[in-house]
């Protein structure tokens, strides 16, 4: 891969994610499904629901990226996410409702780890891995700012009604296929086409089980990675329905989701400056700072809670940045897709269990 081409491909993994997350749909999900008569412990069934497929799916869907191709599993979690926005448009009931939430969980799948391991791997090929770290960076950026901006235009999602707002998802998941067709597939994926399925397989789930079995680091890295990443999720989901619940004008809530997702951009920057900061260390620091903000939602203070929602982003991208590049340092190439999705795995471990749970207390 030239140097031109390595740009290349990684201006479409940058075209690829902020297509991804400028879905007013995808962003506003809660606030359409309540806006649609459903009740928050509705909402936590259905993010339950929604992190149950991604625990069931989540290391498969690793080990397919690993074995048919990175390229070949962002494409399929495209389609995947296009199918789910045409149930939630074009039909109706709660248990289709967990259909569409389901589909979505599996275009997260297919899509997780698979472009991190095409870029690390990519950039190893150039032996250009010391960029990793400004394109993690940049690439968590860009997912905050446009997932703000969709989020921003939340109101418009509920102005032009559920069924508009998935036909705009549809729309951008289709351009998006086309950029995901320009990708270059990696020369390890590439090179192993001449070894049977099954052995590649087999090779995949050993060798990931040996490294975590070995490495007790990358599993503590992981946990609590969840950790702090699971408060942020839940804490933003469940602030679309409760902010207009302290009396804010209804043209001001997007706003102020908008402001949250800012605080991980800020995130994205400090984690270049938080390099002589242990992990442990760190992950005490963003730990703090995103229960702080999980506490912010009870006082009803719609400042407060802006504040809060914009600390525990902060807190989430900064630890994930950081957790991200020594994941890619530590695991092997030949299962680098795998091993990061166990990290999505054990993140929908920590929501299955708190999911319900802040259905329940944020709808007292």
């Amino acid at each position: 891969m030239s140097k031109y081409n390595i740009f290349k491909q990684l201006r479409r993994l940058y075209m690829s994610n902020f297509l991804s997350n400028i879905s007013i749909a995808g962003a506003a999900w809660v606030l359409l499904l309540v806006s649609d008569g459903y009740s928050l412990i509705q909402v936590g069934l259905a993010e339950t629901v929604f992190h149950i497929v991604s625990l069931t799916a989540e290391i498969p869907s690793g080990v397919f990226a690993d074995v048919f191709g990175r390229k070949k599993s962002l494409i399929l979690g495209c389609l995947c996410g296009i199918v789910s926005s045409v149930i939630r448009g074009f039909t109706t009931g709660f248990p289709l409702v967990l259909i569409s939430i389901a589909m979505s969980a599996l275009s997260y799948n297919f899509a997780s780890g698979s472009d991190s391991a095409l870029a690390y791997d990519s950039l190893a090929e150039e032996e250009k891995t010391d960029m990793y770290d400004p394109y993690i960076a940049r690439q968590t950026r860009i997912y905050r700012i446009s997932n703000g901006l969709a989020t921003l235009m939340a109101g418009l999602g509920v102005m032009i009604g559920t069924r508009n707002a998935q036909i705009l998802s549809i729309g951008t998941g289709l351009v998006n296929l086309t950029v995901l067709n320009g990708l270059k597939e990696n020369k390890i994926i590439s090179n192993a086409r001449n070894i049977s399925i099954r052995k590649r397989v087999r090779e995949t789930y050993l060798g990931s089980i040996g490294f975590l079995r070995g490495n007790r680091k990358a599993a503590g890295l992981i946990f609590r990675n969840a950790a702090v990443g699971a408060i942020d999720v839940l804490l933003l989901f469940f602030l679309q329905a409760k902010l207009p619940m302290t009396g804010i004008p209804s043209w001001s809530l997007g706003p102020l989701l908008f402001i949250m997702s800012m605080g991980g951009v800020l995130g994205a920057f400090a984690s270049g400056r938080s390099g002589k900061i242990s992990l442990t260390r760190l992950f005490a620091v963003c730990m703090t700072l995103a229960l702080a903000g999980l506490l912010s939602e009870f006082t009803g203070i719609w400042y407060l809670m802006t504040l809060g929602g914009t600390l525990t982003a902060f807190a989430d991208d900064l630890l994930q940045i950081r957790s991200d590049i020594a994941l890619n340092e530590m695991v092997p190439a030949k299962q680098r897709a795998t091993l990061i999705s166990v990290n999505s795995f054990c993140f929908s471990l920590v929501m299955i269990v708190m999911s319900p749970l802040a259905g329940f207390i944020f709808s007292l």
